[in-house]
C-alpha cells in the first residue's frame, strides 16, 4: 500500500506540539538571561571536533554550557571561574566560553534587559485572528444531564486532591535549561533531584558523564517495555503500535495478575513509547501498581505508516479505537481471563491535548462506555492559536526549537510522492514555520481552512466543558511555548466550573522539564523511582483509585 492513500476513516485531530522547549523571561542578576543562552546558541560552532556529533549531541552541548553559565552567574563568590567551566567543553568551544563569561560579568543589566526584549517573539501577528470567545465541546453539552451528574459526582474527587510544590535549585530553574536538561539528563538521579550539600557538583559531572560516547540516554536502547503489539485501525488501511508495561506477573495480554488498572500513555509531538519523559511516566505509573500502554501514534514507533495521513494536536482516533478495543475485551471475554478494571488516560504535550479533547468529546460515556475512571496530563497547550507565535515568532524558540521540529516533519513528508494533490508538497518543503507546514498539509488533509481553523477545531480549552471524568493539568508558568498570560484557571473545580479538573500551575519547570528538584523532608523519607513530575502525576492517579475504593 502506497504512501498516497489517504484514510477515509480518519477525522479532524490532532498536531505535534511536542515535549520540546523553550523561551527564557529571567531578569534575576544571578539567573541565565536570554541574551547570554542565545549567545552560546549562535556561537556554538557548526562543526564539533567529534566528527559524528549531531544536532543532539550540539544540544547536549549547549545544556553544559548552560548549566555552567548559570552557576557562574550564580555563585558571588566566583567559585565556578571560567578556566574550570573551559574544562567542560571541549576543542574549539573553550576560547567562546571564556569570552562568553568574561562578558556576561561584565554587561550591564540594561542590555541584558534590551537584548532579551529583542528576542520575544511577534505577538502581534497580522496573521493572527480574533480569538474565539468561549469554549466550546465537541459531542457533549453542559446541559445534558447525565454529564452534569457525573461532573458532580467527581467534583470531589478533584478538588480533595493537593498539589505538591515544585522547588528546583535557585540557580537550575530557568526555563530553556529545565526544558533541554528534561530531554536529556531525566533518567539521571542526581539530576531529577538535587542534593542540598554537593548538589551541583553532582549535576555537573552528571552533564560531563552525558557528553562522554555512549552516555547519552538512547531511545533506540531502550529495554524499558515488556512487549509491543502491532493494532490495525478500524479502516484497515494502518496500523498503531502500542507498547506495554506490567505492574507483575503478566495474566493476559494487557493485564497483570497484580495490576490495578491500566493507564493509557499518550506522547507529543514527535515523540514515541521509548522517549525518557515516556519511560519515567511508565516507570512511576508501575511503581503504584498499575499496568502501562503507550500509544505510539502512526509513523512514531520506527516504522513509517501505510498512509500519508498520521496524526495531529487533535487526533483521537487511534486512542479512541484501543479504548473501544479494551472495552470488548471485558464484554465478549467467554473465559473470564480479562477483567474489567479501571482505565486512566495520561499523556503530555500534545498528548496531553489529545487526552483532553478525547475525554471532552466522549463526556460522561468516558466512564459508562469504556470505563475510563480519570486521567492526569502535563504541559497541556490549551489554546494553539495563542501559542503558535511563541514557537513560529522570530527569536530564540524559532531559531532552536521551531526548527528541529519542522525539520522532522519535513523529513517525513519527503518521502512522499511530490506530485500527490493530497497535500501542497511544495508549500510544505519550502515552509520556514510550522504554522506554514501545517497550512499545507495538516490543513490539506484533514480538511481545516488553514492553520487557525485547525487550532481552532483541535485545542483543548474548547473541550474543557465537556470532561467529566477526574483530570489532573499541570503546567508551568514559565513555559517557553504557551501564552503566559492565557491560563484558563475559570474551567476547573478551583476557578468554579463543573467540570471535575484539577489544575495547578508551577513558577518554573519550563515544557516539560521539572528537573533539580529540592525535596521536602516528607519527600525525602519516601521512595522516588521516576522524576518529580511523573511522581505528582501518577499521585493524582491512585488519588482517584484509592478515593474510589473508599467509596465503595
Amino acid at each position: 500500500m502506497t504512501k498516497s492513500i489517504l484514510l477515509s476513516c480518519q477525522r479532524t485531530n490532532q498536531i505535534k506540539d511536542d515535549d520540546s522547549f523553550i523561551q527564557g523571561r529571567q531578569t534575576h542578576a544571578r539567573v541565565l538571561t536570554n541574551s547570554q543562552l542565545y549567545t552560546l546558541f549562535i556561537f556554538f560552532p557548526k562543526k564539533s571536533t567529534t566528527r559524528n556529533m549531531n544536532s543532539f549531541g550540539r544540544l547536549l552541548q549547549l545544556a553544559v554550557a548552560s548549566i555552567a553559565l548559570v552557576l557562574s552567574a550564580w555563585s558571588s563568590s566566583s567559585i565556578i571561574t571560567a578556566e574550570a567551566f573551559s574544562t567542560w567543553v571541549t576543542g574549539s568551544n573553550q576560547k567562546m566560553a571564556r569570552t562568553v563569561l568574561s562578558s556576561s560579568s561584565s554587561s550591564s543589566s540594561s542590555s541584558s534587559s534590551s537584548s532579551s526584549s529583542s528576542l520575544l517573539p511577534d505577538t502581534t501577528s497580522p496573521t493572527t485572528k480574533a480569538f474565539p470567545p468561549q469554549p466550546k465541546t465537541a459531542t457533549s453539552s453542559t446541559n445534558d444531564e447525565p454529564l452534569r451528574l457525573m461532573q458532580q459526582k467527581h467534583r470531589p474527587i478533584a478538588s480533595s486532591f493537593v498539589p505538591k510544590q515544585f522547588n528546583p535549585h535557585p540557580a537550575l530553574n530557568n526555563c530553556h535549561l529545565q526544558t533541554i536538561s528534561g530531554v536529556f539528563l531525566r533518567k539521571d538521579p542526581d539530576c531529577a533531584y538535587i542534593a542540598e550539600e554537593g548538589g551541583i557538583a553532582q549535576v555537573l559531572n552528571s552533564v560531563s558523564n552525558t557528553m562522554q560516547p555512549g552516555g547519552a540516554y538512547d531511545d533506540e536502547k531502550c529495554g524499558f517495555w515488556d512487549e509491543r503489539q502491532r493494532i490495525t485501525t478500524s479502516c484497515k488501511q494502518d496500523f498503531y503500535t502500542v507498547d506495554i508495561k506490567y505492574a507483575g506477573e503478566r495474566k493476559t495480554q494487557y493485564q497483570s495478575v497484580e495490576g490495578k488498572g491500566m493507564v493509557v500513555l499518550i506522547h507529543g509531538l514527535e515523540s514515541n513509547s521509548n522517549s525518557s519523559l515516556s519511560t519515567d511516566m511508565g516507570q512511576a505509573y508501575v511503581e503504584d501498581g498499575f499496568d502501562v500502554v503507550c500509544i505510539n501514534f502512526r509513523g512514531c514507533c520506527g516504522s513509517p505508516n501505510d498512509t500519508l495521513g498520521g496524526y495531529h494536536l487533535g487526533f483521537t482516533d487511534d486512542l479512541r479505537h484501543f479504548v473501544q478495543l479494551i472495552s470488548e475485551l471485558w464484554t465478549n471475554n467467554d473465559n473470564d481471563d480479562f477483567e474489567k478494571r479501571p482505565i486512566y488516560l495520561s499523556g503530555f504535550s500534545l498528548g496531553a491535548n489529545v487526552v483532553i479533547k478525547c475525554l471532552g468529546e466522549l463526556g460522561d460515556a468516558a466512564l459508562s462506555l469504556y470505563n475510563i475512571h480519570g486521567a492526569s496530563v502535563t504541559g497541556a497547550p490549551f489554546d494553539a492559536e495563542r501559542n503558535i507565535n511563541f514557537i513560529d515568532g522570530p527569536g530564540f524558540n524559532r531559531a532552536l526549537y521551531g526548527r528541529r521540529f519542522l525539520k522532522s516533519m519535513k523529513d517525513k513528508v519527503s518521502e512522499t510522492d511530490p506530485l500527490t494533490e493530497l497535500i501542497d508538497y511544495k508549500g510544505a518543503m519550502s515552509a520556514t514555520c510550522i504554522s506554514e507546514y501545517e497550512d499545507a498539509v495538516i490543513a490539506k488533509l484533514y480538511g481545516f481552512e488553514d492553520h487557525i481553523d485547525y487550532y481552532r477545531q483541535t485545542s483543548c480549552y474548547y473541550f474543557l466543558p465537556g470532561v467529566a471524568v477526574p483530570l489532573f493539568i499541570l503546567n508551568a508558568k514559565d513555559d517557553p511555548f504557551f501564552d503566559p498570560e492565557f491560563y484558563p484557571i475559570e474551567e476547573s473545580v478551583d476557578g468554579g466550573s463543573m467540570a471535575p479538573i484539577k489544575m495547578e500551575r508551577t513558577k518554573h519547570g519550563g515544557h516539560l522539564g521539572y528537573m533539580f528538584h529540592q525535596p521536602s523532608e516528607s519527600e525525602k523519607k519516601s521512595e522516588r523511582s521516576a522524576s518529580w513530575m511523573p511522581m505528582e502525576l501518577a499521585r493524582f492517579i491512585s488519588h482517584v483509585h484509592n478515593y474510589e475504593d473508599e467509596e465503595s
